[in-house]
């Protein structure tokens, strides 16, 4: 099962993806991601982080974007 988070679902100009088995996996991939190219440290922010955590997507067996 393949799960994914990308920038452009939480409103930022950015076309980056990260995947992952786990939501978990995804979500540290993100806050890296975060820190890296956008200068946000999502693990400082609990409401930031539930906003990316609800927006990790399930795409086994969808198509791909």
């Amino acid at each position: 099962m393949t799960k994914s988070f990308s920038c452009r679902d939480a409103g930022v100009v950015c076309r980056a993806t990260v995947t992952g088995a786990t939501e978990q996996e995804v979500l540290d991939k993100a806050v890296e991601h975060a820190r890296a190219a956008h200068g946000v440290d999502l693990a400082k922010s609990t409401t930031l982080a539930n906003f990316a955590r609800s927006l990790v997507r399930d795409d086994s067996g969808a198509s791909a974007r």
